[in-house]
């Protein structure tokens, strides 16, 4: 028997202004009818998780502190075991892992490439070259990924996703080091394999969105990985005014396993 299941993720930007309260009431509307059975996000507040969590009907699976991350599934498909691990309601297949990730900003590739200097709490210099900036980029993001991976190794199936703040391989054809770690690793971006022969770059971007941060360069930094699982569909949802509430859209991916 075939078991589907809908993955989100979302960064909520902490620094979108306006009232708290009111803006989790109108993220739980856009979720509800989202209707997701996975759901990834960054950048939100811990006390207002177990709220979200109650009024979307989903349980907690995991918090990191560290990552500012959150990781909801819905209890109607799946079952909490232990430590990010799930099995499928009323189905004799094998657990598997569930991790979220918000990676390091620094550096900012697609900036760099752009020629822009990236806004952030590290200076790095326009003058060094793209060798170099791919170095940095192992060197702060890789560390975390591989132990996030390593939770995987006794599944055959897992989920990752979350804010890698870094874009693809297979966007910018030259050698980034997270999406390239995680092929090798026999994951699969879900969003390229359902959208790869789509033309139109700027329709693949996931920040920025609304109206923060809007003289950046677009990029597709919001990732839904999956290993052993049939991609159905994947896409990006989310406006380019001040209605959407964060810098970010969100990625959906339907997934089959």
């Amino acid at each position: 028997m075939k078991h589907k299941l809908r993955i989100l993720t979302l960064n909520m930007c902490t620094e979108y202004p306006g009232n708290k309260n009111l803006l989790l009431d109108k993220w739980i509307g856009i979720l509800l009818k989202m209707e997701g059975d996975v759901l990834f996000l960054q950048e939100m507040e811990l006390y207002n998780i177990e709220r979200m969590a109650g009024e979307l009907g989903m349980k907690i699976l995991t918090i990191n502190q560290g990552d500012g991350t959150s990781v909801l599934i819905n209890p109607k498909k799946l079952v909490m075991l232990d430590n990010g691990v799930v099995k499928l309601v009323n189905s004799r297949k094998e657990p598997f892992y569930i991790g979220g990730l918000h990676l390091d900003d620094i550096p900012s590739i697609s900036h760099h490439i752009n020629n822009k200097v990236y806004k952030s709490s590290v200076h790095i210099p326009l003058h060094y070259d793209l060798d170099k900036i791919l170095k940095l980029s192992a060197k702060r993001r890789l560390p975390r990924v591989k132990v996030e991976l390593a939770k995987t190794k006794a599944y055959s199936r897992a989920i990752i996703a979350g804010d890698f703040n870094e874009p693809s391989h297979l966007d910018l054809e030259i050698n980034v080091p997270v999406s390239q770690w995680f092929e090798k690793q026999g994951f699969i971006d879900t969003f390229w394999v359902a959208n790869k022969k789509l033309e139109d770059n700027e329709k693949r971007y996931t920040w920025p969105a609304s109206s923060l941060y809007k003289q950046e360069p677009g990029q597709r930094i919001d990732m839904i990985y999956v290993k052993n699982m049939k991609v159905i569909r994947s896409f990006i949802h989310g406006e380019n005014n001040a209605k959407w509430m964060s810098d970010h859209k969100m990625v959906i991916s339907d997934v089959e396993l």
